[in-house]
């Protein structure tokens, strides 16, 4: 790594911006900002998507940036680089230990780029952004213990360079090795146009790539029947994709989480769900999903959210309410309209019982997005929203 007089550098200063946007603060469409510089990323999205949102552009500069100047975002942006040299600057221990060790780095970046083309970006939550903004949303306050633990990717990096410095930029960043591929494809270009003659070399990196290439596009078709999706379902934000894919696509960065208004967005921990640890979903209470609000879509770097309109809101659907009748107000004879009322999508509606004298919530599952005002607003928490795909044919019978 290239290294700059004094403290007040780029690279610091692009460390000390990418913390600032990492901190759940109210920076709305701009939380973990950093995000987006990342190609890998981007280019494990695209693939899996066949999709590009404007964001995307920001990592498309750093990708062409890479064909001029070797590892330049590594060189001069990359926050969690900086942070693994100050650690590494610091350690008794020799840097050259681990220079036996296997060079991994390309050999992830390309085995998830080709999974990615059959559906599964394997290792797209090895991006060093992703790490770096999922550890900060630690702070949010809303974390259970394991959540905490699962999200210590950081500083565990910083302890191991402790111990081996220098090794994640060296020998296992993902996001490093795609941009040593850009410079081993530049290199090979401008060879050939050169007509220089090839030299005969034991091991082809041709080949090696080829290897590289198989065994992603191997994994990315085996993976999927190897490890079943759970049957555990939970509620995810608005526009997520299917949950197959949501939890492969999910890069676990936070961002979802720390720009929510109502903080309603956590990370799932449910031993049975593996597959779909530390993703994000939605527990309402005290707050519900604004209906005026896409903010986990913009803001969501991988496309495991879609990025989606507010004004398309009521067409997604993430779960449908339901209603515990022996326990509401109004079939106990007492007065209330709070569900009715909460409801922006006029998905609640009372009509009559079997006495003239009472009447029954009935919810319009074609108009219920399970947004989860209604459920907040119950004073007796007889409502609860269930994952649309579970509880679809548990309130049918109550469509008019």
């Amino acid at each position: 790594m290239r290294k700059f007089p004094g403290f007040f550098n780029l690279r610091t200063i692009s460390f000390l911006l990418a913390l600032a946007f990492a901190i759940p603060l109210p920076w709305h469409g701009l939380t973990g900002f950093y995000n987006w510089f990342s190609p890998f990323i981007m280019l494990n999205s695209v693939l899996v998507l066949k999709s590009f949102v404007w964001l995307n552009i920001v990592s498309s500069g750093v990708l062409i940036l890479a064909v001029f100047r070797k590892r330049w975002f590594c060189t001069n942006l990359c926050p969690v680089g900086w942070s693994c040299d100050k650690i590494s600057a610091i350690s008794k221990k020799n840097a050259s230990a681990h220079k036996r060790l296997p060079d991994l780095s390309r050999w992830l970046s390309v085995i998830s780029l080709a999974s990615a083309i059959v559906g599964i970006p394997l290792f797209i939550i090895l991006d060093p952004m992703a790490i770096f903004n999922g550890f900060f949303t630690v702070f949010t306050g809303k974390l259970s213990v394991v959540a905490v633990i699962s999200l210590a990717g950081f500083p565990l990096l910083l302890l191991i360079h402790l111990i081996l410095p220098d090794i994640w930029c060296t020998k296992l960043c993902p996001l490093g090795g795609l941009q040593l591929i850009i410079a081993d494809v530049k290199a090979k270009l401008i060879k050939l146009l050169r007509k220089d003659e090839v030299e005969i070399v034991v091991a082809d990196p041709g080949r090696r790539y080829l290897v590289m290439t198989g065994i992603g596009l191997f994994a990315g078709a085996m993976v999927p029947k190897i490890l079943k999706p759970s049957s555990v379902t939970n509620i995810h934000p608005p526009a997520a994709v299917s949950p197959e894919l949501y939890n492969s696509l999910c890069c676990r960065c936070g961002n979802c989480s720390k720009a929510c208004p109502t903080g309603i967005i956590v990370s799932q921990t449910d031993p049975v769900n593996i597959s779909g640890w530390m993703t994000p979903e939605i527990r309402f209470g005290p707050g519900y999903c604004l209906e005026t609000c896409n903010l986990c879509s913009r803001v969501c770097p991988s496309g495991a959210i879609t990025l989606f309109n507010v004004n398309a809101k009521d067409q997604l659907f993430m779960g449908t309410a339901e209603v515990t009748m022996e326990n509401c107000l109004l079939v106990n004879n007492k007065e209330c309209v709070k569900c009715r009322e909460s409801c922006k999508f006029d998905a609640i509606e009372f009509v009559r019982g079997d006495s003239v004298f009472n009447l029954n919530p009935v919810v319009y599952t074609n108009k219920c997005v399970g947004c989860g005002a209604c459920e907040v607003v119950c004073p007796v928490n007889c409502i609860e929203v269930k994952p649309f795909v579970t509880s679809l044919l548990t309130v049918l019978p109550a469509i008019r």
